[in-house]
């Protein structure tokens, strides 16, 4: 091979490990940004969890006060 394509090359392999390092860098990036975002849902989880409990607890109340006021007996006026 001539001179000038061997340098072509060289730069061309230069370039391309270049941008393999650039790339890298990203990915780590985005590795960390997808660490925090998996650890904002599971505390997104654990909130719903625990509003949802509430209501289900509030829910379980209400049926109990309202089965306890609910009579089928006929009082003598």
């Amino acid at each position: 091979m001539s001179e000038i394509k061997l340098k072509e090359l060289r730069e061309q392999i230069e370039e391309v490990e270049d941008q393999i390092s650039l790339m890298k860098e990203n990915n780590a990036k985005l590795e960390d940004e997808l660490g925090s975002l998996w650890s904002l849902m599971d505390e997104l989880k654990q909130a719903d969890i625990k509003n949802y409990a509430f209501l289900v607890k509030q829910l379980q109340e209400n049926y109990i006060n309202d089965t306890l006021m609910t009579t089928n007996k006929k009082a003598d006026c």
